[in-house]
């Protein structure tokens, strides 16, 4: 039996996004559903919810559906598919996009009590190592397309068990636009002739910020212009806080907390670092590039998919402080290689993390997946 295949523009798109919070997950599927209205039939939000992406898409009316956040845990997984069932009664769609493993499971069980035909793809945004097999398990189970988003990402699924046919890489995209002028923002943290150092991350063991502070100590003594900034939000503040304390930084290093102006606070950086123990590709980084500042990041999982070391950036090993501290020491003492390396990150995100090129990503293997489905005998309409 064969059935009509269906250009991207005549697919309906369920977004089943775990949770609207800050962070990076939520920011790209939430950017990718607003790119996504004028280039399909319809788009639909399944979701947690959450600040503040639930207000980002009600103002520009996208329909929103509460389920409880599909944590990988069976009582979760459960109600959320439960809900998700009635989701797909009223929606009917073509395509499931799920952001991650557990609503990738969720997905998955709604469509089969549903007797739904829908397509699933799922986007795996990253987990953390010792989790990466079962991810890579249950992805390759639920979904009919896979994507990550590094090609490095994309090569751990495929080792790990994932069928090479069915996954896919898509970079996030980034396109930041600073509201403030770097002096001002220079102003407010009192650095404005001080050489900064900005890292943008939620504050987890993953980010591993540790490593940064201990870093900045090796430097402080003999740069007295040095300051930094530790942009985000997460259960270890105070934890960092106190290692400021313990490692003589007051008046060198703020633990900013929350921020909405992220983007500002990166583009008045002299150097962006990352510290992290692990990563997909993470935005922070990204935007740190499109907006051409030098960047110093561990080589770690997507990072040098991005970073080509000494062309776009400096990549160290991580959890090595020493390391850290001299490639930061090296773009602040050379004025050339510091300009080069930011022009040269700002050309590479220009060209590979555009939302144009997102979004047309997606749509192609929205399309793919609904042909596979279609090709597998089930009617996908």
């Amino acid at each position: 039996m064969s059935f009509a295949t269906r250009s991207p523009a005549e697919l309906r798109i369920l977004q089943v996004i775990p949770s609207l919070w800050m962070g990076g997950l939520e920011r790209v599927a939430t950017r990718l559903t607003l790119g996504l209205r004028e280039r399909v039939a319809h788009v639909a939000v399944a979701t947690a919810g959450g600040d503040p992406f639930t207000d980002v898409l009600r103002d520009e009316r996208v329909r929103l559906y509460r389920i409880v956040r599909p944590y990988p845990k069976p009582l979760h997984l459960a109600a959320a598919s439960a809900q998700l069932v009635r989701v797909l009664r009223r929606e009917r769609p073509d395509v499931i996009h799920a952001h991650n493993p557990g609503a990738a499971v969720a997905a998955s069980v709604a469509r089969r009590l549903a007797r739904s035909h829908a397509a699933i793809v799922s986007t795996y945004h990253g987990v953390p190592p010792d989790q990466a097999a079962r991810a890579a398990r249950v992805l390759a189970r639920s979904s009919d397309l896979v994507v990550a988003v590094a090609p490095a990402a994309t090569r751990t699924l495929v080792e790990l068990g994932l069928p090479e046919e069915r996954s896919a890489t898509v970079l996030n995209a980034v396109e930041p636009q600073p509201s403030r002028p770097a002096e001002d923002v220079r102003r407010e943290f009192d650095a404005a002739d001080s050489e900064l150092v900005v890292t943008v991350g939620r504050y987890t063991e993953q980010k591993n910020h540790h490593v940064l502070l201990d870093a900045l100590a090796l430097l402080a003594p003999e740069r007295p212009r040095l300051r930094a900034l530790l942009v985000g939000v997460g259960e270890l503040e105070e934890d960092l806080v106190l290692r400021t304390t313990e490692l003589d930084l007051e008046g060198v290093v703020t633990i900013t907390g929350e921020r909405n102006d992220a983007i500002d606070i990166t583009a008045a950086a002299d150097v962006f670092a990352l510290s992290s123990d692990w990563e997909g590709l993470p935005l922070a980084l990204l935007e740190a590039m499109a907006l051409g500042i030098p960047v110093v990041a561990t080589a770690v999982n997507g990072v040098p998919d991005a970073i080509s070391d000494g062309d776009n950036g400096l990549l160290v090993p991580r959890r090595d402080p020493q390391a850290l501290a001299q490639a930061l020491s090296r773009v602040l003492d050379d004025d050339e290689l510091r300009r080069r390396l930011g022009s040269r990150a700002r050309a590479w995100a220009e060209a590979a993390c555009s939302e144009a090129a997102m979004t047309s990503g997606y749509l192609g293997v929205y399309a793919s997946a609904f042909e596979r489905r279609r090709r597998s005998g089930v009617n996908p309409s």
